[in-house]
């Protein structure tokens, strides 16, 4: 770890302060993309659609590999579930390190409910 750029990080963390983002609302294209990648690299996202209401984003997307199905996943602020053609409901995404990834990227960016009702964040 690099610890040379330390008191510059905290000075531009303290400009920047935090705040709790709904993830239907203002996450771009380009971070849609990228969560997805952190859950599926192998796969090609189709199309997406945010859900306003609910705060979550629903993604169809194929598996190169496998027969022309379209899939489809549903990014929530901590979590990612997907439609299980064979089971047929959703399942919650069970790979620990994909998860912990995208747990990450959504604190990171503002769209994790851990920024709510946290006293040292500003919500909109």
């Amino acid at each position: 770890m690099d610890y040379n750029n330390i008191s510059h990080n905290r000075l531009m963390n303290e400009e920047m302060k935090m705040i709790f983002r709904l993830m239907s609302e203002d996450m771009t294209e380009e971070e849609i993309r990228t969560a997805f990648q952190i859950v599926l690299p192998f796969g090609k996202m189709l199309d997406y659609e945010k859900h306003i209401k609910t705060n979550y984003i629903s993604i169809h997307y194929v598996v190169p590999e496998e027969k022309p199905v379209i899939h489809e996943m549903e990014l929530l602020p901590d979590d990612v579930y997907f439609q299980c053609e064979k089971v047929g409901k959703e399942r919650l995404l069970e790979n620990g390190e994909k998860l912990y990834q995208y747990r990450q990227f959504m604190v990171a960016r503002g769209y994790s409910e851990i920024w709510l009702s946290n006293p040292y964040c500003i919500n909109k």
